[in-house]
C-alpha cells in the first residue's frame, strides 16, 4: 500500500465538537408539555393503542398510575431485572413480534376463560378503554362530504366522476380551489381545460354555498346566485366593485352605479351576511379556532383564589396491575416479559412526562396569579407588565420552559378565558409612576374608537394625544401598531360615508 503524500497527511485533520442530543424521555416530555389537550389527548389515544399495559381510569374514581407501579416494584416481580431499561430488551426481531403478539392474545384468552383473580378488574379496564375511544370522534372532512354529493349524482360517468374527484382534491379546508383549471387538466392527463371547468361547475352546485371556488369575488357570486340574486344590487357590488369595498370607497361605487349611500349600505348588509370561507361551515379551519382551557383559576367558597388543571378533559392513566401480576407467572417466557417490561417503561415514561406537564401548568399559574392578582380581583385595567423572565425566575425553571409549556394554551379566569400569553406584556409608566401594560392601552385605544363619530374617526395622532390626556404617554407608530394588533382598521377604513 503506497505511504501518503505530504499534502494528503497536511489535509487530514481532527476536530472535537460539543453535541447536546435529547433523549427519548427528554423529548417526549417535551413534546407533551408543548402539546395542548386536544393535540395530548390524540397522543393518548396512540399510545393506548400500542401499549396493553396502559390503562384509563374514571376521572376522580381512582389515584394516577404510579404508585401502582412502584408498589408491586417493591414487592417482587420475580425477576431482579425488572428496572432494566428498554435498551436492554431482547430485539424485536419479525419472528418475535409475531410470538409476542400471539402470546398476548393468549394472556387476553386467560382473562376470557375466568379463573384469574384480575378478570373482572381488566374486563373494567377494557370497557374504560374502549370508551375513550369511542368518545374521541371526528367529523367527516370537507372533501368527504363533497364526495358524498358527488356520489348521489347518478348521470355521471366515469370519466366525469373522475374529474370531479381531481377537482375535489384540489380544494383546501377553507372551501377553495388552489390549482389552476390547466394544472388539474396537466394531471387528468387531458389538453382539453373545458373538461375541467365543466367538472368545476358540477362541484359549485355542491354544499356548503360557494364552494370551489378560485377567489373572494367568485365565493360570493356563488352564494347570491344559489338565492337568485344575480339581478340585485349586492350582486352588482360583488361583481364590480369589491375592491372598492375593501378599501371604503364608498363613493366610488355610489357614482358608478348612480345610487343613493342608503341603498348602497342595504347592499352592504346582505354582503356582509355571506361566508368568505364556505369550508369552514363543515370542517374547522384556520379561521375558526376551537380552544380548551388548561387550567382555572377561581375562588372557591371561601373565597381563597385556586387553581386547577381542567381533570375534565385531561385523561388519567395507570399501568394495568394485570400485567404487573403477569410478570410474576413464572410459566411466561422470557420474550414475552421481556415485551411487557418495555411497555411499562413506555407507560412510565408517558406518566412521569404527563405529571411533570400538569405540574409546570399549574406552577406558572400560581406565579401568574401572584404577580397578576390585581388582575384577577378587578379586570382587565389592573393588568402589569409581566415577562416571562420573572416568572422563570419566580418557579424556578429556564425562561423557555415557560414559554414552551404556555405555547397556544389558554386560562379560564372570572373575567373569561385568556391565552396564557396575555398575562406577558411590556408595559407603561404612568403619570403617577405606576406601570401599566400594554393590554390597558390596548384597550383604551379600543373604548376610544368604539366611542368615536364614525363619520369623523379618530387618526391615530388623534388617539395619542387623547391617551396623553388621560396620563399615557403613547406615540403616534405605537398607536397604529396596538391598532392594527386588536383588528381595527385605520381611520380612513373606519370612515362612514
Amino acid at each position: 500500500m503506497p505511504e501518503p503524500s505530504l499534502q494528503q497527511v497536511i489535509d487530514q485533520s481532527q476536530s472535537l465538537e460539543q453535541r447536546q442530543e435529547l433523549a427519548p424521555q427528554q423529548l417526549q416530555s417535551l413534546k407533551i408539555l408543548m402539546a395542548t389537550l386536544p393535540e395530548l389527548e390524540q397522543k393518548i389515544s396512540s399510545e393506548m393503542e400500542q401499549n396493553p399495559t396502559l390503562e384509563m381510569l374514571e376521572s376522580g374514581t381512582e389515584q394516577l398510575a404510579g404508585n401502582p407501579v412502584e408498589q408491586n416494584d417493591s414487592g417482587n416481580t420475580g425477576d431482579s431485572s425488572y428496572e432494566e431499561s428498554s435498551e436492554n430488551a431482547l430485539p424485536q426481531r419479525d419472528d418475535t413480534l409475531k410470538e409476542l403478539l400471539q402470546l398476548e392474545d393468549l394472556w387476553h384468552d386467560r382473562t376470557s376463560t375466568g379463573g384469574h383473580s384480575s378478570q373482572m378488574q381488566d374486563e373494567d379496564a377494557e370497557e374504560r378503554r374502549q370508551h375513550y375511544f369511542d368518545s374521541l370522534t371526528s367529523t367527516p372532512s370537507l372533501q368527504e362530504m363533497l364526495l358524498e354529493q358527488l356520489n348521489e349524482i347518478s348521470d355521471l360517468n366515469d370519466r366525469q366522476r373522475e374529474l370531479c374527484e381531481e377537482v375535489i382534491g384540489s380544494i383546501d379546508d377553507s372551501g377553495y380551489l388552489r390549482s389552476h383549471p390547466a394544472d388539474i387538466a396537466t394531471a387528468c392527463d387531458t389538453d382539453d381545460v373545458s373538461e375541467i371547468e365543466a367538472a368545476i361547475k358540477i362541484i359549485q352546485t355542491f354544499d356548503p354555498p360557494g364552494i370551489g371556488a378560485q377567489d373572494l369575488r367568485e365565493c360570493m357570486l356563488l352564494q347570491l346566485e344559489r338565492q337568485n340574486m344575480q339581478k340585485t344590487l349586492p350582486y352588482k357590488v360583488v361583481d364590480k366593485h369589491l375592491e372598492d369595498v375593501g378599501r371604503n370607497k364608498l363613493n366610488n361605487i355610489t357614482k358608478s352605479l348612480n345610487i343613493s349611500m342608503i341603498d348602497l349600505e342595504d347592499a352592504l348588509h346582505k354582503i356582509k351576511q355571506l361566508h368568505p370561507y364556505p369550508g369552514s361551515l363543515i370542517t374547522p379551519t384556520p379561521h375558526t379556532n376551537f380552544v380548551v382551557p388548561e387550567v382555572f383559576i377561581q375562588k372557591d367558597q371561601n373565597g381563597e383564589w385556586q387553581v386547577t388543571n381542567n381533570n375534565d378533559r385531561a385523561p388519567r392513566l395507570r399501568i394495568s396491575p394485570y400485567y404487573l401480576e403477569l410478570l410474576k407467572e413464572k410459566d411466561l417466557s422470557q420474550e414475552a416479559k421481556s415485551y411487557i417490561r418495555e411497555k411499562i417503561n413506555n407507560s412510565k415514561m408517558l406518566l412521569k412526562a404527563l405529571e411533570q406537564r400538569e405540574s409546570t401548568l399549574v406552577r406558572i399559574s400560581r406565579s401568574i396569579l401572584k404577580y397578576q392578582k390585581e388582575f384577577f380581583e378587578n379586570g382587565s385595567e389592573h393588568l402589569k407588565p409581566l415577562t416571562m423572565s420573572e416568572v422563570a425566575q419566580d418557579i424556578e425553571v429556564h425562561e423557555t420552559t415557560v414559554s414552551r409549556a404556555i405555547a397556544n394554551k389558554y386560562v379560564m379566569t372570572p373575567h373569561g378565558l385568556f391565552p396564557f400569553k396575555y398575562f406577558f406584556t411590556t408595559g407603561y409608566a404612568g403619570t403617577d409612576g405606576e406601570q401599566i401594560s400594554s393590554h390597558v392601552i390596548r384597550n383604551k385605544i379600543r373604548d376610544l374608537i368604539a366611542s368615536e363619530d364614525r363619520k369623523k374617526p379618530y387618526s391615530d395622532s388623534k388617539i395619542a394625544e387623547m391617551l396623553k390626556q388621560e396620563g399615557f404617554k403613547v406615540a403616534r407608530r405605537t398607536v397604529a401598531k396596538y391598532r392594527e394588533d386588536i383588528g381595527i382598521l385605520s381611520s380612513s377604513m373606519r370612515r362612514e360615508h
